[in-house]
């Protein structure tokens, strides 16, 4: 084998792809519909501030309770009340009011955003003829649909399972096992392509998967199931 060329994995017929900062580009469709929002409510002049650093903060915090949320430790309303509000008084003023209406406005927003991670249009297309697709995502199923369709992509999936729809949330192996026998496929044969290291690829190999890690860090982790990728289209290498 010429050095630099990847082995291909062997065995796989069904590949599961998480959906936000996989395909879905959730950073910058976020920020998209963040940086309207702060606009239509005058946020930077009233609160002296800036898009990037509201951004910035946001993000932290949001990230912070995805992560109480995927735990168990919050719940969905829990989530939503909370994120915009809390980053207003990181800012100094506490204003539950306007951040209801920022959570509310952002969510009826941010799914129709189309903007996909560079690669995965070709990628889909180059996948498809030779494998079952499916959509493994922990998101919300009002939204998570919306951003299918919208961008463009839901024509690629033979399944598509949310969390929320499926009773279980990644790393949760229980979820894993669910999608597999809804898809009609055992482990050995499933492979799980996501950015999350503890929800996608621990959960997955923790299930009996394979699983490929799409990831910006230059360290790469070893395991005889576990895959690492920079950007989408290095999977033409191993699939």
């Amino acid at each position: 084998m010429q050095k630099g060329v990847r082995k291909k994995i062997e065995d796989i017929k069904h590949v599961f792809f998480d959906l936000d900062r996989t395909l879905w580009d959730f950073e910058k469709n976020s920020e998209t519909v963040i940086e309207q929002l702060l606009k239509d409510y005058d946020i930077e002049k009233d609160y002296q501030t800036t898009a990037a650093n509201f951004i910035k903060k946001y993000r932290k915090i949001n990230h912070k309770l995805w992560h109480l949320y995927s735990h168990k430790k919050i719940t969905k309303d829990e989530l939503r009340s909370t994120r915009f509000s809390r980053t207003l008084e990181k800012l100094g003023a506490k204003n539950d009011k306007l951040g209801t209406l920022l959570e509310r406005d952002y969510i009826a927003k941010s799914p129709y955003q189309t903007k996909l991670l560079e690669g995965a249009n070709e990628i889909l297309d180059y996948l498809k003829p030779k494998y079952e697709l499916h959509i493994l995502s922990n998101g919300f199923k009002e939204v998570q649909h919306i951003k299918l369709h919208e961008s463009g992509i839901k024509k690629h999936f033979n399944n598509i399972f949310i969390s929320e729809e499926m009773g279980f949330q990644k790393p949760d192996k229980q979820i894993f096992h669910a999608a597999q026998t809804k898809a009609g496929v055992k482990p050995e044969h499933c492979i799980m392509i996501g950015d999350d290291f503890g929800n996608d690829i621990e959960g997955a190999l923790n299930a009996g998967w394979k699983a490929v890690y799409l990831t910006s860090r230059k360290k790469r982790i070893k395991h005889t199931d576990m895959y690492q990728i920079k950007n989408l289209l290095e999977l033409k290498e191993l699939l």
